[in-house]
């Protein structure tokens, strides 16, 4: 895989709300009448619970949108479910001058939920896709997070093994989508990441997808010209996908559509 754009890290909100109250243990807000496991952490940028999942700046505040600070921890009655690439959401109680509960709010934004599932089935596709054209799971059996480049594996997931392997050339990549230790680096200080385990592989990845530009492309997947149109966006991240310019060995699109719609099967 290939990264070139290092992001310095936004710092998190924490002031208190007029409809929560502040929670150290939680580094966010909790709504005040709320009660039940299910939420949604929003990330280091601000968003909007809305009506609808038209685009924010389309929607009046207040009546039709409702911002959700950066860093705030929302309850909800019951899980959210994934609606393209949005979240849907009724919360438990209302947010400061907002005047509904039921809403959308864009994944991309969104830090960590209670949803069963980390990410939306095609986002979930689209990570194995990445896994079998960078070999680390060609069964794609969710298996390959403690792949280090060539083929060599690492036992501890403590932190990114950092093992330089030369092998045809040389690298550092490990891990399920083989992200090199400068990428690491990047991307954990991003999201705060406490380890190099497959919880935090994943989140990275989709990190990835994000700085890249291609997160919504993957949410909006409905056949292969817009995989393509995916596989594209994040061309210059792995460097076994079409489009690739690094001059290594690629997968072709209709190999990777295939395993995409039978990996999409699962989710």
């Amino acid at each position: 895989m290939k990264f070139v754009k290092s992001l310095s890290v936004f710092a998190l909100m924490f002031t208190v709300v007029a409809c929560g109250r502040a929670d150290t243990d939680d580094a966010g807000f909790l709504a005040a009448g709320g009660s039940g496991p299910d939420f949604i952490v929003i990330g280091n940028q601000k968003t909007f619970l809305k009506k609808t999942a038209e685009d924010s700046s389309d929607l009046s505040a207040g009546s039709e949108k409702c911002e959700i600070p950066a860093g705030t921890k929302v309850l909800l009655q019951g899980q959210p479910t994934f609606s393209g690439n949005h979240y849907y959401v009724k919360t438990a109680d209302l947010l400061s001058n907002c005047s509904f509960h039921n809403g959308y709010v864009f994944t991309g934004h969104v830090a960590s939920t209670s949803i069963k599932r980390m990410f939306s089935a095609n986002m979930h596709a689209f990570l194995d896709v990445i896994a079998y054209a960078e070999g680390t799971d060609r069964q794609g059996k969710g298996g390959g997070y403690n792949v280090n480049y060539s083929g060599a594996t690492f036992n501890s997931y403590s932190r990114h093994p950092m093992w330089l392997i030369c092998s045809g050339y040389c690298s550092d990549a490990a891990g399920r989508y083989q992200i090199k230790s400068d990428t690491w680096g990047d991307v954990r200080r991003e999201l705060n990441l406490p380890d190099f385990s497959p919880r935090s592989q994943d989140r990275a990845a989709v990190q990835l997808i994000k700085w890249r530009g291609g997160y919504d492309d993957v949410e909006r997947i409905d056949g292969v010209n817009s995989f393509s149109n995916a596989l594209y966006a994040v061309r210059y991240e792995w460097a076994s996908l079409p489009h690739s310019p690094y001059g290594q060995p690629i997968k072709s699109v209709g190999e990777l559509w295939a395993k995409f719609k039978e990996y999409r099967g699962r989710y």
